[in-house]
């Protein structure tokens, strides 16, 4: 079972920027709809742990890794997009945080998600934390 860690570093009024950690491996950036109290659509989700499941997704077409358990929440899933504009409380893999169109965005998306479904290969199940911090090895 894998063990993934999402540590938000940078709090916004219209995201939120974080990385992810697999097995301890610094893996890539994210970005995040604001907090807005857990609100379905346009919220973060809440910190906590959660059990991950790779599944598919009708709507992207593909397998992706969804968060599981969320309070009031469905199908929060690991999927490509730039900006808030490409997520609806999902975390957005990127190599690099960046603006793109005046707006917080992670670039380099796909390449990110790819890196991080390769350190995810091997296994269908897995556990994430999702933490306020600044973690080790993300740099930008």
């Amino acid at each position: 079972m894998k063990k993934v860690e999402l540590v938000r570093i940078e709090r916004g009024s219209t995201a939120t920027l974080g990385g992810l950690i697999v097995d301890g491996k610094s893996i890539c950036w994210t970005l995040e709809e604001p907090w807005r109290d857990n609100m379905s659509d346009v919220s973060c989700i809440p910190t906590g742990c959660y059990p991950l499941k790779l599944e598919y997704s009708p709507s992207k077409g593909t397998e992706l890794w969804t968060i599981k358990d969320v309070p009031g929440r469905s199908y929060v899933r690991i999927h490509v997009g730039n900006t808030v504009d490409d997520t609806e409380g999902c975390p957005l893999p990127g190599t690099r945080p960046g603006y793109l169109n005046g707006k917080r965005a992670v670039l380099g998306s796909r390449d990110a998600f790819n890196e991080f479904m390769d350190a995810m290969s091997g296994s269908n199940v897995g556990e994430i934390e999702v933490s306020y911090s600044s973690p080790a090895g993300i740099s930008g």
